[in-house]
């Protein structure tokens, strides 16, 4: 009985001997893996375009076109303006703009809507001209509800005769 005692402990000893403790998990398993496949670079150079899409949206969002008083007519000095919006949208084929035209507070609501709407329009056609597609423009008149200088005097009025681009990131 003594053997046998001795054979129990021994096995048990054994088999102890021969298991494995569970492994810790090492520290720098938990933090994030470094971007050295070609798939985590390519995600690293989306977020770039987007960071420089941003600059360029706040960039271009900040330059207006201005129309004379009752007119809709382009003036030449904008159409630098409306070339780097269609540069800028045929490099960010997800990015949309929205074309809002304005009014300076002469005339009814219904005509200056109206005004508003072919100033919007006039801006998309050049813009499609140049080879934006179509479903990336959309053209709405805010007439005279939207503006961005409130005084009653030709200073303020020009201010608001104006097609405002904004810039929209589309699924």
């Amino acid at each position: 009985m003594r053997h046998s005692l001795f054979a129990i402990v021994s096995a048990c000893a054994l088999l102890s001997a021969c298991s494995t403790a569970p492994k810790e998990v090492a520290a720098s398993a938990t933090e994030p893996i470094a971007a050295t496949s070609k798939y985590a670079k390519s995600s690293v150079m989306v977020e770039t375009d987007i960071q420089r899409q941003d600059r360029m949206i706040k960039s271009l969002s900040d330059k207006s076109i201005f129309f004379d008083f009752d007119n809709y007519s382009i003036k030449t000095q904008y159409e630098s303006v409306i070339k780097k919006d269609y540069e800028f949208l045929k490099s960010a084929p997800k990015v949309a703009v929205a074309l809002q035209g304005n009014a300076d507070e002469r005339g009814s609501t219904e005509y200056n809507l109206a005004l508003g709407q072919k100033r919007a329009e006039v801006v998309k056609h050049e813009l499609k001209l140049l080879g934006v597609p179509e479903d990336k423009l959309e053209a709405v008149s805010y007439g005279e509800e939207k503006p961005r200088a409130t005084c009653h005097e030709e200073k303020c009025w020009s201010e608001n005769r104006r097609v405002d681009l904004v810039f929209l990131r589309q699924p």
